[in-house]
């Protein structure tokens, strides 16, 4: 096979973003040009496929990673920060999906996927602006209620311990009068996203993995000898890895009815000086409890990095701005006129029962996706955990593949309609309990 590369003229641009204008100096990866051979083919290079390129690597198999834009071009470099043990569903609606001890090792895994993070800054030595602290704030008194059950749950069955604050606790780290309470992780935390990727990326290309970026991918022709499809080549492999998330664009059809791409937006203010260390005194990552929540953090130059959902839609708000401006009013008065230099957003995936599709189809196509909002802890561990499947360690992957996930309903014409609807009574209930 003719294993030559080419680069195309002008390298794939980032999204116009705080992290984007911070990041370190990545290499421009080249474009596929002809076919090539390897034992794997990720598609797709954010975390999900970074991480396991390094992972099969590392064990000795040759890699080929193609991205349509450039590595992190899409959540992974755009994202919240926040690094959160557990999943989008409950310890509670965990167990009643997959029973207790599955639900037990599934969340024994996400605390993994934080060691396992921290472990790789370390060991690669990337700069990426690591923070200590999480926390889950509540937005109205009942959900302080459910806090504590959680918690109870938790330190009782999982080993797991969260410190539950009351408001005037909250209100000596937070300085907002609007909350109830907390639940606070002192072993979760927030860092640089795009910055993590692109030292994950390296990490990859040292360890031996090629990365060919502006180069997507238009067919999987699946079977015994899979070819990965370009427009400028082809890939011949063994096996092949789909690591797309919310970008899949229908080149696994029956898989993609399984999630739903979502719009996630950040504003970064202007710096606030001193005044960031008084809005969170601890420096930690926060979201609410809310449906349609709000989430953020202080970056590490004294900005406000002020994130949320507005939707379960793709189509970024045209009043993003006026809208990130009045949630940070309600939760900060004391900026009354909030000032922005960055506002972006992307799409995360989301299933319907906010756990991670984490599967394989035959026995030499693994895909992971729907993070549902936990994506930089479990797109970090579903990477290593396909890794582990192909070189014979399947027990921990094999988990995530017992959970039963429905397609969203509707069809594709259908169903971001109707969810675009439930969001909306999903908005009358944050106002309303």
């Amino acid at each position: 096979m003719n294993n030559r590369i080419s680069s195309r003229s002008g390298s794939p641009v980032y999204p116009d973003s705080y992290y984007a204008a911070t990041a370190a100096e990545a290499p421009g990866d080249p474009a596929l040009a002809g076919d090539m051979t390897a034992d794997v083919c990720i598609v797709g290079g954010g975390m999900t496929g970074l991480s396991a390129a390094l992972e099969l690597s590392l064990q000795g198999f040759s890699v080929v990673l193609l991205d349509a834009e450039a590595m992190a071009w899409g959540a992974s470099g755009r994202a919240g920060g926040q690094l959160i043990v557990g999943y989008g569903a409950t310890p509670q609606a965990m167990e009643q999906l997959m029973g207790r001890e599955d639900a037990r090792e599934a969340f024994q895994i996400s605390v993994d996927a934080l060691q396992l993070v921290r472990d790789r800054i370390s060991e690669y030595r990337i700069d990426c602006d690591l923070v200590a602290g999480q926390a889950e704030l509540a937005a109205r008194p009942e959900h302080m209620d459910e806090f504590r059950e959680t918690c109870e749950l938790l330190a009782g069955e999982y080993n797991y311990s969260l410190q539950m604050l009351d408001r005037e606790q909250l209100r000596e780290q937070l300085d907002s009068p609007v909350y109830h309470g907390a639940w606070f992780d002192p072993r979760g935390g927030h860092l640089h996203p795009l910055n993590y990727a692109q030292g994950l990326a390296r990490a990859a290309r040292e360890a031996g993995a090629q990365l060919f970026s502006a180069t997507r991918v238009l067919d999987i022709q699946q079977g015994s000898s899979p070819r990965v499809v370009t427009s400028g080549g082809r890939v011949h492999c063994r096996q092949v890895v789909v690591a797309a998330n919310a970008y899949l664009a229908n080149l696994l059809p029956g898989i993609e009815k399984r999630i739903l791409p979502v719009g996630s937006y950040i504003c970064a203010t202007r710096p606030l000086g001193a005044q960031a260390g008084e809005l969170i005194r601890n420096n930690m990552a926060v979201a609410d409890s809310k449906h349609l929540t709000s989430y953020y953090r202080m970056s590490a130059d004294g900005r406000l990095l002020f994130g949320g959902r507005t939707g379960l839609t793709q189509k970024q708000p045209a009043n993003l701005q006026q809208v990130m401006r009045a949630r940070i009013k309600h939760i900060f008065p004391q900026l009354p006129d909030p000032q922005f230099d960055y506002c972006w957003g992307g799409n995360i995936a989301v299933t319907m029962n906010r756990m991670p599709d984490i599967g394989r189809l035959g026995n030499n196509l693994y895909y992971a996706h729907g993070f549902s909002g936990h994506g930089i802890l479990m797109a970090n561990m579903a990477g290593k955990l396909m890794a582990q499947a192909i070189a014979g360690e399947a027990g921990r992957f094999d988990l995530f593949g017992r959970i039963r996930h429905r397609n969203y309903p509707g069809g594709t014409y259908l169903r971001k309609p109707g969810l675009a609807l439930a969001m909306l009574y999903f908005a009358l209930r944050d106002l309303t309990g």
